[in-house]
């Protein structure tokens, strides 16, 4: 067993505090999308790189290769990405001391050093990716979103900033905690997992599942007042990802938010439910079964003939509404061609499910949602 928290982990209440904390200045580089320079530091003396201006979506291969290009081309002394867990996948290969392509750095056995001082700083409260070494792209020419862990992916800093939630569109709150929640359980389950892992996804799930029912019930005003503890729940559940990676949920989601452009928590939120009662259904006694207790401990019993996951899907149905497969662009006779792609191509989080998936088990979950 192995357990470890890499980053130091920080938390500021402003920006403003985190840069007079850390000496923010000329030497640095802040690689961010425009409208949050413009929110919250447009006075910074950093030099800064935008996101926005190489990808519109979630970040291609090809996009990341053109941002290498850019970067190269600079001189600085640290890396300082603020945005949700798509900036902070990038900077973690932008920061690394190499002059190969994205494709070439996702080979097998390809491990550069850090060229640069990293800091990641998450302003959504769902991947936590501020505290993991993995960065996620997807691949057109493949039809693949694939990830990779980069042992020097892993930043010097992750910094928590409570201002950055108070303007979160809901959107992307709902979406990126969800991916939070999903990190958490799936871990929690995952045969590798351990007692440090177990704290930190049983600790996030409470939080978020309770916060979740504190909104539905007073309304999205109170994300702000809950900002804090959303921070720290997306976090811990990063603290897990980053020793054990997710499973079947997300390898699922993988494929199909790539082929349909759906973000990221709202896929791993939609297959999460019908991927959770297989478990049930196949292994009811097992760790899944602390999980179960959990969500009838805090969202109320199931009536008689449901399941704790079928409570739990009408609750992330208020907070992530979500459409049937077949309105994102879906064919039900792709369900056989997307399970063998999954199959595929995210091996590395099929290992990791809390009971195997068969290739009707995934053609099943796709069948159940169209």
């Amino acid at each position: 067993m192995q357990f470890a928290i890499r980053p130091m982990i920080h938390d500021y209440d402003t920006f403003a505090a985190f840069e007079d904390a850390h000496v923010v200045g000329p030497r640095d580089l802040i690689f961010t999308q425009r409208i949050l320079y413009k929110t919250f530091f447009s006075h910074t003396q950093a030099q800064t790189l935008f996101y926005d201006d190489f990808c519109d979506g979630e970040p291609t291969d090809i996009a990341v290769d053109a941002m290498l290009i850019d970067v190269r081309s600079r001189d600085f002394d640290r890396l300082i990405a603020i945005g949700g867990g798509s900036i902070l996948d990038c900077a973690k290969v932008l920061a690394l001391n190499s002059n190969e392509s994205v494709d070439s750095l996702f080979a097998q056995g390809v491990q550069p050093r850090r060229k640069v001082e990293l800091i990641l700083s998450p302003t959504t409260c769902g991947t936590g990716s501020e505290v993991t070494c993995v960065s996620v792209f997807d691949f057109p020419e493949t039809g693949s979103k694939m990830g990779k862990g980069f042992d020097a992916g892993f930043a010097d800093h992750a910094v928590l900033i409570d201002e950055f939630l108070s303007k979160i569109p809901y959107q992307v709150f709902a979406t990126s905690s969800a991916d939070a929640l999903v990190h958490a359980l799936e871990i929690y389950l995952a045969p590798k997992a351990n007692a440090y892992t177990d704290v930190f996804c049983l600790a996030a799930v409470q939080t978020i599942l309770r916060g979740y029912k504190r909104m539905t019930e007073l309304g999205p005003s109170v994300i702000r007042e809950d900002a804090k503890a959303y921070l720290a729940a997306s976090n811990m559940a990063g603290i897990a990802l980053a020793n054990i990676l997710a499973g079947g949920v997300h390898a699922i989601a993988m494929h199909f938010g790539s082929e349909h452009h759906v973000p990221h928590g709202e896929v791993t939120r939609l297959f999460l439910p019908p991927v959770f009662k297989i478990y049930y259904e196949k292994a009811p006694n097992g760790k899944i079964a602390d999980i179960a207790n959990l969500i009838e401990e805090i969202l109320g019993p199931c009536d008689p003939g449901c399941t704790p996951f079928d409570v739990l899907d009408e609750l992330l149905a208020k907070v992530v509404p979500t459409r049937r497969l077949s309105e994102y662009g879906m064919d039900a006779g792709d369900a056989n061609r997307y399970a063998d792609k999954v199959i595929e191509t995210q091996q590395r989080l099929l290992v990791n499910n809390y009971t195997p998936l068969s290739k009707t088990d995934i053609v099943q979950v796709y069948s159940q949602l169209m």
